[in-house]
């Protein structure tokens, strides 16, 4: 039952950083001690970056090796499957799985919140609401594959009336194992939930699975007296906007209008020339979603 007494109650954090994201995962902390019931930031990345990370975020953040949280799966096993992007797209999957992952770390709450690493939160947030009832931001975004991938591994309808895709999610363990414990049980191998959920992934598209979308989805349709929707100011194009990397101005000036910003990498103005330049010289337009 949905608990009143969540709505204050400090989080723990989970952000899964490329190297890419260091810049904006500075703000971002920042801004989550700021803005957001806060416990601890826990960052997933690769140990390379460990010495990076440590010397610009402050203490009280927590580092996990991303190739220690997911049992028998690590990024250059996952690269080797044959799926439309790969190689080079198998971090993007990997960071989603990691997000998952968290909820099998033994800490006494049972809720946690994934922040995207790109994203700074620029106005006062809360993730439950006055009964207790999880908040979800929801969008408007609508990519098919994702929807297909959810009827296939948990074999049910999504239902869609809404995105889940919004750079956070609050999240409740006990309902992430059972739902990941489901496609397990869909899929009787020896595999375990991730590399199931990789290897059961069809289509052509390089994006064809969204943790946001299933969990989002999942809480929706099997737990919906324990979530409650709302729609937030928020900004996917942040890097295109200020040109660059955010000050302290540029934050504060965005928070007059919007909740959270998002800073992602591949829309930094050179990345943008470059991405693009590339896809015309190929003749290939890029039309597939990223979230």
């Amino acid at each position: 039952m949905p608990n009143g007494n969540l709505r204050q109650r400090p989080l723990d954090i989970v952000a899964a950083c490329r190297s890419a994201d260091l810049g904006i995962l500075v703000p971002a902390l920042a801004g989550l001690r700021r803005f957001v019931p806060f416990r601890k930031l826990h960052v997933v990345a690769a140990n390379r970056n460990f010495a990076r990370l440590k010397r610009a975020l402050s203490d009280g953040v927590e580092f996990i090796d991303e190739d220690s949280l997911i049992p028998g799966m690590t990024l250059a096993e996952l690269k080797k499957l044959p799926l439309p992007g790969f190689p080079r797209g198998a971090g993007w999957y990997f960071q989603q799985l990691l997000k998952l992952a968290f909820c099998f770390q033994k800490m006494e709450e049972d809720y946690f919140l994934i922040w995207d690493a790109d994203t700074v939160p620029v106005r006062p947030l809360e993730f439950f609401d006055e009964s207790g009832r999880m908040l979800f931001t929801i969008a408007e975004e609508e990519h098919g594959p994702y929807l297909d991938t959810y009827r296939k591994l948990l074999r049910e309808e999504p239902r869609r009336e809404f995105s889940f895709i919004s750079q956070h999610m609050i999240v409740q363990k006990s309902i992430v194992r059972e739902m990941l414990a489901k496609i397990e049980t869909n899929f009787p191998d020896n595999d375990s939930w991730a590399w199931k959920i990789m290897r059961h992934l069809e289509g052509t598209s390089t994006n064809l699975f969204s943790e946001y979308e299933m969990l989002g989805h999942y809480v929706k349709n099997n737990y919906p007296s324990r979530a409650a929707y709302r729609k937030l100011n928020w900004l996917r194009e942040g890097s295109l906007r200020i040109g660059g990397s955010p000050s302290r101005a540029d934050l504060e000036k965005l928070g007059q209008k919007y909740d959270f910003v998002a800073f992602e990498s591949s829309e930094m103005p050179l990345r943008r020339f470059v991405r693009r330049a590339r896809e015309w010289f190929n003749g290939r337009p890029a039309t597939d979603v990223q979230a």
